[in-house]
């Protein structure tokens, strides 16, 4: 199990060992920290089976990402959404999870950019509006006028989000 986990996750790696030494290091070391944990969590396991199956799958790559966000594996999480916008450029889950990851790192310009292409992407989606709107309202990315252009619009798809974002710019 243990030879399958690290193979697949060195060929999941390839693209990323064109970064340069420092992002090649970063994620060297959450795939040594991988294999030495995988046993305990065969949800990434059974994705890379999943993977081995249907490799140009966008939708196993987002989840084998979420799941390397949920144990802080964010290089391997970027790999696996960046890999899945490959696969297909337009995938707001993806970018949703690439937005989380830059979150965690604390790179607010990369979180905020891919959060706008999240909503590019899924313009009737009210949960990724009502997240964009929110984080224009944060002070690393104050806005009003965008935090106000994404409370219009959820208005105007009629969500009951658009109470809670205009809660939120102190609209009444």
């Amino acid at each position: 199990m243990h030879l399958k986990i690290s193979s697949l996750a060195l060929l999941c790696l390839a693209p990323a060992l064109a970064l340069g030494q420092a992002g090649e290091t970063a994620i060297v070391k959450q795939a040594v920290q991988l294999q030495q944990e995988a046993p305990a969590d065969t949800r990434i396991a059974d994705f890379f089976e999943q993977m081995k199956a249907n490799p140009l799958d966008p939708g196993a790559h987002v989840k084998l990402g979420d799941i390397y966000h949920e144990r802080a594996l964010y290089e391997l999480a970027i790999q696996s959404y960046r890999h899945a916008l490959e696969l297909q450029p337009k995938l707001a889950t993806a970018h949703l999870g690439l937005s989380q990851v830059f979150r965690k790192k604390k790179i607010p310009a990369l979180e905020l950019a891919e959060m706008e292409a999240a909503v590019a992407d899924a313009p009737e989606d009210p949960a990724l509006r009502l997240k964009l709107g929110t984080l224009y309202m944060e002070p690393a990315h104050f806005d009003y006028k965008k935090a106000k252009k994404q409370f219009e619009a959820l208005k105007k798809i009629q969500s009951p989000l658009a109470l809670e974002l205009g809660a939120k710019m102190g609209l009444d």
